[in-house]
């Protein structure tokens, strides 16, 4: 799995000040990486290219259109990227 600390988007709201527990992401549906979410009404995963809309938990979906629920998101504070000897690192909800 990819470390979302090191994701472009996650960079670039850290190098402009914004703390951890105000930088969001969501893991995708379809590869399960983490990604950026900047809390609008979609989430594009930047390695699978897969785009999600994103629905508050009391909305419906909408037939045949991919969605996910804003309720799946974590801070970047509340993730924990592990560093495994031979392995990519892994990012995780912190238990």
């Amino acid at each position: 799995m990819a470390d979302i600390w090191k994701d472009p988007q996650v960079q670039e709201a850290l190098k402009e000040g914004r703390p951890s527990d105000n930088i969001m992401a969501l893991p995708c549906r379809q590869c399960g990486e983490w990604g950026y979410y900047n809390q609008g009404s979609h989430f594009s995963c930047r390695l699978c290219d897969k785009t999600w809309s994103v629905l508050r938990e009391e909305e419906s979906p909408t037939e045949g259109v991919p969605h996910m629920f804003a309720i799946d998101m974590t801070s970047l504070a509340d993730t924990i990227t592990e560093t495994t000897e031979g392995y990519e690192n892994q990012t995780r909800p912190k238990s």
